[in-house]
């Protein structure tokens, strides 16, 4: 009860007064549902632990498509189940691997998880989860690019129980109809027709069998019909897309014509890099990233770029320095209203902006189908998203891809070309930085020189700041009553059992 206090749930949303009471009976569900009410399956869940006293290994498995979802659900169920000590494990693409692969074999009770990282780590360690009793597929409708739904049907083959299944989805698009004939039995339907779940068996049925025998990431399959006329051709880029990366060549030519052959083990997530992508890297001197940046689109600028930065707060200043440029930029970033977005999105898309500016967003949530260039203007620090950039030049989204490699960069792309087995191709720095640059050498004086000298010496007698090493960072609730982040000087009363939160979760659950 604390923990709904915390999180400022003090009385049930209508769509909790429908799902709860039947999520808590054991039935399975396919939900209507917009992001923003977790409580909705979050509380049913954590009821059902604490309910079943002392658990041991993973009993709740939250699966969802979005990196940002996976800390947003893990943040809510930590301070919801503070309380009660329930811990969980967040697993994305973009978390740190060790760490999560020491949480799925802890037996974290909960697990939030995008499914490629989950299933990799499964795969990887040859892992089951023999104790999940219930399993949420968040956002399911999100599910359709990257092989998701693939995904999520690898990991119920590592769930050696009988779990409880429930299904949120904002539409019941071809991924949602795929995941509910797969995994719900007996299902009630809320929110879409009640004939939803039937449909989508019957209408899946062909879908299914056709996607096993071709084993395409969904969005592919969408877009087969363009390519109709020239079916060879399709088949070979998807055979380039696919094939495993080796130090032998031998051995790789024999595996590119195996998958050509039997693409049924094309399941990867992200996909190995091919090694023969259009793909390349600008060494760029010290504070130089920007006029190299711009000096390189000034001497590639075509229709449709696409530049991937870390933050919004870099987005917003290329997007100021390039606007003046006059070459017709647009972006889009982490938080961004959906509104904004559509618009910013749809006038990349149409062609009345040339340069798409994405900052702090990963490549599987931006919905490119054909640009002529991709920039990592920033490094990815994780393998898997730099692969997923590379899968938009390997499935001909994208012309070439061009990695900005500064000397803070050199520790992630050295990881990128370990895991991949090959280097880029280098590309000369812009001839107007190499001008800039010696100008800028020429015009130093040794005043300066000893002064910025000074300066360094003094930043290097500072002492450095421990850093915290506590694991992974945990959210700051301000009501948080009796943690550590909040109250515990007893200024906050608890909720009493006559009004508020406790009296209408007892009345649900008793």
């Amino acid at each position: 009860m604390s923990g709904l206090a915390d999180v400022r749930i003090e009385e049930p949303t209508p769509l909790q007064n429908e799902v709860i009471p039947p999520a808590l009976q054991g039935k399975h569900l396919l939900v209507k549902h917009e992001a923003g009410d977790d409580g909705v399956f979050l509380i049913p869940a954590l009821q059902k632990l604490t309910t079943n006293g002392e658990v041991s290994g993973t009993r709740v498995l939250i699966l969802t498509p979005s990196i940002e979802r996976v800390k947003e659900i893990d943040e809510t169920v930590w301070a919801m189940g503070y309380h009660a000590q329930i811990s969980s494990a967040a697993l994305s693409m973009k978390g740190i691997r060790t760490e999560q692969e020491q949480a799925i074999k802890d037996g974290a009770p909960v697990v939030v998880a995008n499914p490629g990282r989950l299933i990799e780590i499964l795969e990887n360690h040859e892992l089951k989860l023999p104790h999940v009793d219930l399993i949420i597929i968040d956002e399911a409708h999100g599910m359709e690019n990257y092989n998701l739904v693939s995904r999520v049907k690898d990991i119920m083959q590592k769930v050696e129980s009988d779990p409880q299944v429930l299904i949120f989805s904002k539409s019941n698009n071809k991924a949602t109809q795929q995941l509910s004939s797969a995994l719900l039995k007996d299902a009630q339907v809320i929110g879409f027709d009640d004939n939803a779940v039937s449909d989508s068996k019957e209408e899946t049925t062909s879908e299914s069998e056709s996607q096993d025998e071709k084993s395409q990431p969904e969005n592919q399959q969408e877009e087969q019909e363009d390519f109709e006329l020239d079916q060879q051709e399709v088949n070979r880029k998807l055979a380039e897309a696919s094939v495993s990366v080796v130090l032998n060549p031998e051995e790789k030519k024999e595996e590119e014509k195996a998958e050509q052959q039997d693409s049924g083990n094309q399941d990867e997530e992200p996909e190995p890099v091919p090694e023969d992508l259009t793909q390349a890297y600008i060494y760029v001197p010290p504070r130089a990233k920007i006029s190299t940046l711009l000096a390189h689109l000034e001497d590639t600028l075509t229709d449709k770029i696409v530049v991937f930065a870390a933050s919004k707060r870099t987005t917003d200043r290329l997007f100021r320095i390039i606007r003046k440029k006059g070459w017709g930029v647009v972006s889009i970033n982490k938080g961004l209203k959906q509104e904004y977005y559509d618009e910013r999105f749809g006038k990349f898309t149409s062609g009345d902006m040339k340069i798409l500016l994405v900052g702090g967003l990963s490549a599987t949530e931006v919905e490119l189908d054909e640009v002529k260039q991709v920039i990592n203007y920033d490094v990815p620090n994780e393998v898997e998203e730099y692969k997923y950039r590379a899968e938009l030049v390997g499935r001909g989204k994208a012309a070439r891809m061009v990695s900005l490699v500064s000397k803070m960069d050199k520790d992630d792309i050295d990881e990128i070309v370990k895991k991949v087995g090959y280097a880029p191709t280098e590309i000369p720095l812009p001839e107007e930085v190499k001008e800039k640059k010696s100008r800028g050498k020429g015009k130093k004086s040794s005043d300066k020189k000893k002064s910025s000298n000074k300066k360094r010496d003094k930043k290097r007698r500072q002492p450095k700041k421990e850093k915290k090493s506590n694991g992974l960072p945990r959210p700051s609730y301000d009501g948080l009553s009796g943690g550590k982040e909040g109250d515990s000087n007893g200024k906050r009363p608890s909720p009493s059992s006559s009004d508020g939160a406790f009296g209408w979760i007892k009345k649900l659950f008793n």
